[in-house]
């Protein structure tokens, strides 16, 4: 997948991002890191793991943002 590029440009907004087929490309190539015999997987394994891995990725989110909010409010 190489520095990371690609995959900071899935959380990007761009107008090119509007383009469904580049965004599903994308959001393939992150699972595809992720999990590694992704494309050998039956769609219904794929259609699962796919959103635990963004429901990873937002609970990710959401816990660096009360991280940030603990840090700057609380300490």
């Amino acid at each position: 997948m190489g520095s990371g590029e690609k995959t900071i440009f899935v959380f990007k907004k761009k107008k090119v991002y509007s383009d469904r087929n580049l965004k599903d490309k994308l959001r393939y190539e992150v699972c595809e890191s992720v999990v590694t015999n992704w494309s050998e997987l039956p769609s219904e394994q794929n259609s699962e793991k796919y959103m635990l891995i963004f429901l990873f990725i937002l609970l990710g989110i959401v816990l660096m943002m009360l991280i940030y909010w603990a840090e700057t409010y609380i300490l």
